[in-house]
Protein backbone atom coordinates (compact mmCIF):
# COMPACT_ATOMS: atom_id res chain seq x y z
CA UNK A 1 0.00 0.00 0.00
CA UNK A 2 1.28 3.48 -0.88
CA UNK A 3 1.97 6.09 1.79
CA UNK A 4 -1.11 8.03 0.67
CA UNK A 5 -3.18 4.86 0.93
CA UNK A 6 -1.89 4.19 4.43
CA UNK A 7 -2.66 7.76 5.46
CA UNK A 8 -6.19 7.45 4.07
CA UNK A 9 -6.77 4.17 5.91
CA UNK A 10 -5.42 5.68 9.12
CA UNK A 11 -7.77 8.65 8.75
CA UNK A 12 -10.73 6.31 8.10
CA UNK A 13 -9.92 4.37 11.25
CA UNK A 14 -9.59 7.53 13.36
CA UNK A 15 -12.89 8.96 12.16
CA UNK A 16 -14.65 5.63 12.75
CA UNK A 17 -13.06 5.36 16.19
CA UNK A 18 -14.22 8.84 17.07
CA UNK A 19 -17.81 8.02 16.11
CA UNK A 20 -17.73 4.79 18.10
CA UNK A 21 -16.16 6.27 21.22
CA UNK A 22 -18.56 9.21 21.13
CA UNK A 23 -21.55 6.90 20.81
CA UNK A 24 -20.52 4.01 23.07
CA UNK A 25 -17.83 5.42 25.36
CA UNK A 26 -14.40 4.04 26.17
CA UNK A 27 -15.60 0.65 27.39
CA UNK A 28 -18.29 0.17 24.75
CA UNK A 29 -16.14 0.70 21.66
CA UNK A 30 -13.91 -2.26 20.79
CA UNK A 31 -11.33 -2.44 18.04
CA UNK A 32 -13.43 -4.97 16.13
CA UNK A 33 -16.40 -2.60 16.02
CA UNK A 34 -14.14 0.26 14.96
CA UNK A 35 -12.70 -1.87 12.15
CA UNK A 36 -16.19 -2.76 10.92
CA UNK A 37 -17.31 0.87 10.92
CA UNK A 38 -14.12 1.95 9.13
CA UNK A 39 -14.58 -0.76 6.50
CA UNK A 40 -11.22 -2.35 7.19
CA UNK A 41 -10.08 -5.65 8.64
CA UNK A 42 -9.25 -6.01 12.32
CA UNK A 43 -5.73 -6.84 11.21
CA UNK A 44 -5.52 -3.48 9.43
CA UNK A 45 -6.34 -1.68 12.67
CA UNK A 46 -3.57 -3.49 14.52
CA UNK A 47 -1.09 -2.48 11.80
CA UNK A 48 -1.82 1.16 12.60
CA UNK A 49 -2.78 0.97 16.27
CA UNK A 50 -1.62 -2.09 18.24
CA UNK A 51 -3.93 -1.28 21.18
CA UNK A 52 -7.04 0.68 22.10
CA UNK A 53 -4.88 3.03 24.18
CA UNK A 54 -2.65 3.83 21.20
CA UNK A 55 -5.74 4.40 19.09
CA UNK A 56 -7.16 6.83 21.66
CA UNK A 57 -3.84 8.65 21.98
CA UNK A 58 -3.65 9.10 18.22
CA UNK A 59 -7.30 10.12 18.15
CA UNK A 60 -6.65 12.91 20.64
CA UNK A 61 -3.93 14.34 18.38
CA UNK A 62 -6.22 13.92 15.37
CA UNK A 63 -9.05 15.81 17.08
CA UNK A 64 -6.64 18.59 17.99
CA UNK A 65 -5.73 19.00 14.31
CA UNK A 66 -9.28 18.70 12.95
CA UNK A 67 -11.25 20.61 15.60
CA UNK A 68 -9.05 22.70 17.88
CA UNK A 69 -6.67 24.29 15.37
CA UNK A 70 -9.45 25.39 12.93
CA UNK A 71 -11.44 26.95 15.81
CA UNK A 72 -8.40 28.92 16.93
CA UNK A 73 -7.95 30.14 13.36
CA UNK A 74 -11.58 31.24 13.17
CA UNK A 75 -11.17 33.26 16.36
CA UNK A 76 -7.63 34.62 16.08
CA UNK A 77 -5.90 36.64 18.77
CA UNK A 78 -3.73 39.46 17.43
CA UNK A 79 -1.54 42.17 18.90
CA UNK A 80 -3.86 44.81 17.42
CA UNK A 81 -6.77 43.67 19.59
CA UNK A 82 -7.60 45.15 22.96
CA UNK A 83 -7.35 42.89 25.99
CA UNK A 84 -11.15 42.64 26.22
CA UNK A 85 -11.33 41.69 22.55
CA UNK A 86 -8.71 39.02 23.23
CA UNK A 87 -10.85 37.76 26.10
CA UNK A 88 -13.94 37.55 23.88
CA UNK A 89 -12.03 35.76 21.08
CA UNK A 90 -10.57 33.28 23.55
CA UNK A 91 -13.99 32.48 24.99
CA UNK A 92 -15.55 32.12 21.53
CA UNK A 93 -12.80 29.72 20.40
CA UNK A 94 -13.00 27.66 23.58
CA UNK A 95 -16.77 27.29 23.44
CA UNK A 96 -16.61 26.20 19.80
CA UNK A 97 -13.91 23.66 20.67
CA UNK A 98 -15.75 22.27 23.69
CA UNK A 99 -18.96 21.94 21.66
CA UNK A 100 -17.11 19.75 19.18
CA UNK A 101 -14.94 17.63 21.46
CA UNK A 102 -16.88 17.05 24.70
CA UNK A 103 -18.10 13.60 23.69
CA UNK A 104 -14.69 12.22 22.76
CA UNK A 105 -13.15 13.97 25.74
CA UNK A 106 -15.29 11.80 28.03
CA UNK A 107 -13.72 8.65 26.59
CA UNK A 108 -10.25 10.15 26.88
CA UNK A 109 -10.91 11.12 30.50
CA UNK A 110 -12.00 7.57 31.31
CA UNK A 111 -8.94 6.13 29.60
CA UNK A 112 -6.47 8.48 31.30
CA UNK A 113 -7.47 7.16 34.73
CA UNK A 114 -6.07 3.76 33.80
CA UNK A 115 -3.44 4.48 31.19
CA UNK A 116 -0.58 6.94 31.80
CA UNK A 117 0.06 7.11 28.04
CA UNK A 118 -3.26 8.87 27.49
CA UNK A 119 -2.65 11.22 30.41
CA UNK A 120 0.74 12.15 28.97
CA UNK A 121 -0.99 13.09 25.73
CA UNK A 122 -3.76 15.15 27.34
CA UNK A 123 -1.75 16.95 30.01
CA UNK A 124 0.47 19.08 27.73
CA UNK A 125 -2.60 20.38 25.86
CA UNK A 126 -4.33 21.22 29.12
CA UNK A 127 -1.26 23.04 30.40
CA UNK A 128 -0.99 24.90 27.09
CA UNK A 129 -4.63 25.91 27.38
CA UNK A 130 -4.19 27.17 30.93
CA UNK A 131 -1.06 29.10 29.91
CA UNK A 132 -3.17 30.79 27.24
CA UNK A 133 -5.66 31.90 29.90
CA UNK A 134 -2.82 33.27 31.99
CA UNK A 135 -1.66 35.28 29.00
CA UNK A 136 -5.17 36.73 28.58
CA UNK A 137 -5.03 37.75 32.24
CA UNK A 138 -1.63 39.40 31.76
CA UNK A 139 -2.96 41.40 28.81
CA UNK A 140 -5.92 42.55 30.88
CA UNK A 141 -3.53 43.50 33.67
CA UNK A 142 -1.22 45.45 31.33
CA UNK A 143 -4.17 47.43 29.96
CA UNK A 144 -5.61 48.17 33.37
CA UNK A 145 -8.67 45.95 32.87
CA UNK A 146 -7.74 43.52 35.63
CA UNK A 147 -8.31 44.99 39.10
CA UNK A 148 -5.43 45.02 41.60
CA UNK A 149 -7.46 42.76 43.88
CA UNK A 150 -7.47 39.97 41.30
CA UNK A 151 -4.17 38.16 40.65
CA UNK A 152 -3.66 36.86 37.13
CA UNK A 153 -3.68 33.29 38.41
CA UNK A 154 -7.07 33.78 40.06
CA UNK A 155 -8.48 35.21 36.84
CA UNK A 156 -7.17 32.22 34.88
CA UNK A 157 -8.62 29.81 37.44
CA UNK A 158 -12.07 31.41 37.21
CA UNK A 159 -12.08 31.38 33.42
CA UNK A 160 -10.80 27.78 33.43
CA UNK A 161 -13.73 26.79 35.65
CA UNK A 162 -16.32 28.65 33.60
CA UNK A 163 -15.13 27.06 30.34
CA UNK A 164 -14.57 23.58 31.76
CA UNK A 165 -16.03 20.74 29.72
CA UNK A 166 -18.01 19.64 32.77
CA UNK A 167 -19.59 23.09 33.05
CA UNK A 168 -20.46 23.05 29.36
CA UNK A 169 -21.98 19.59 29.66
CA UNK A 170 -24.08 20.53 32.67
CA UNK A 171 -25.52 23.67 31.10
CA UNK A 172 -25.70 22.89 27.38
CA UNK A 173 -26.26 19.14 27.31
CA UNK A 174 -28.13 18.62 30.58
CA UNK A 175 -30.00 21.93 30.91
CA UNK A 176 -30.53 22.65 27.22
CA UNK A 177 -28.67 25.95 26.84
CA UNK A 178 -27.54 26.83 23.34
CA UNK A 179 -23.75 27.08 22.82
CA UNK A 180 -24.21 30.79 22.08
CA UNK A 181 -26.14 31.29 25.32
CA UNK A 182 -23.33 29.51 27.15
CA UNK A 183 -20.68 31.66 25.44
CA UNK A 184 -22.49 34.86 26.41
CA UNK A 185 -22.86 33.62 29.99
CA UNK A 186 -19.13 32.91 30.28
CA UNK A 187 -18.27 36.31 28.79
CA UNK A 188 -20.73 38.24 30.94
CA UNK A 189 -19.85 36.35 34.12
CA UNK A 190 -16.11 36.92 33.88
CA UNK A 191 -16.60 40.57 32.88
CA UNK A 192 -18.97 41.13 35.79
CA UNK A 193 -16.43 39.57 38.13
CA UNK A 194 -13.71 41.88 36.84
CA UNK A 195 -16.01 44.90 37.15
CA UNK A 196 -17.09 43.94 40.66
CA UNK A 197 -13.50 43.62 41.82
CA UNK A 198 -12.60 46.89 40.11
CA UNK A 199 -15.42 48.68 41.94
CA UNK A 200 -14.27 47.28 45.27
CA UNK A 201 -10.74 48.47 44.56
CA UNK A 202 -11.85 52.11 44.17
CA UNK A 203 -11.32 54.01 47.50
Amino acid sequence: MSSSGRAETRSQILEAARAMFEELGYYGAGLGAVAKKAGVSRQAIYLHFPSKVELLTALHLHVFDTDVVPALRRHPVTDAMTALEVLDATIAADVEIVARVWRIHESLTTARRQHPEVDRTLLPREEEHYDGLLEVGRRLEREGELPPTMPVGLFADMLWGLMNIGTYRNLVIERGWSPDQYRCWVRDTIRLQISADSAQAVP
